[in-house]
């Protein structure tokens, strides 16, 4: 699961596309208006991922309408392809993403 992504998503308030690094059980990512941090933990072929977001421009308009906010989501892996949904704890604004893998990340030493 471990390389460099783009990703498409729908949110409470609109779509938008990102890129996304997963590694080590970690994830960092981002686009225009956004960057993101957190976790993620795969058991065969389901992963849960845990986020933290927080706006990097001002003004721009982001999917889920917060300046910062956390995300838990889960889904499937399926190939070089990663299936997402999920919500911001204790609301109902759910997220939905879809991750193709653009390729592996370098070798670490």
């Amino acid at each position: 699961m471990e390389g460099f992504y783009t990703v498409q998503f729908i949110g409470a308030q609109g779509w938008g596309t990102g890129v996304v690094v997963y590694i080590g059980g970690h994830v960092l990512g981002g686009d225009s208006a956004m960057m993101f941090t957190g976790t993620y933990d795969r058991q065969g072929n389901a992963v849960t991922v845990k986020l933290h977001a927080k706006q990097i421009a001002p003004g721009l308009m982001n999917t889920m309408g917060r300046n910062e906010f956390d995300l838990d989501l889960s889904g499937v892996v399926e190939g070089d392809k990663i299936k997402l949904a999920g919500n911001i704890p204790g609301t109902e604004l759910r997220l939905k993403a879809n991750l193709t893998k653009q390729c592996d990340l370098p070798a670490r030493g």
